[in-house]
């Protein structure tokens, strides 16, 4: 399993995915709520789908970088904390 963090046009879906088969997915509008936002709403869909975060093998985001820095930076640092502490098997 692996989550996608897609940001684009200011809305945040977060994708839960099987390979390349979309498992379920979830969007909201993120543009200045994004640090307080992002990871409760990936606990949201881990748990509406009864998995766990050890379940999600990696987290991938693909972002407009162009509309915001800062927007960029937080999904970018999501991701790499996650797939850091997931490789250390915290």
């Amino acid at each position: 399993m692996e989550i996608l963090i897609k940001i684009e046009n200011k809305i945040v879906r977060l994708i839960l995915q099987d390979k390349r088969k979309v498992v379920d997915e979830t969007s909201f509008e993120g543009e200045y709520q994004l640090s307080e936002k992002l990871l409760p709403e990936i606990d949201k869909l881990l748990k509406r789908n009864n998995f766990k975060p050890e379940d999600i093998k990696r987290i991938k985001s693909e972002v407009d970088a162009e509309k915001s820095i800062t927007t960029y930076r937080i999904a970018k640092t999501a991701e790499k904390i996650f797939n850091w502490a997931n490789i250390r098997n915290f």
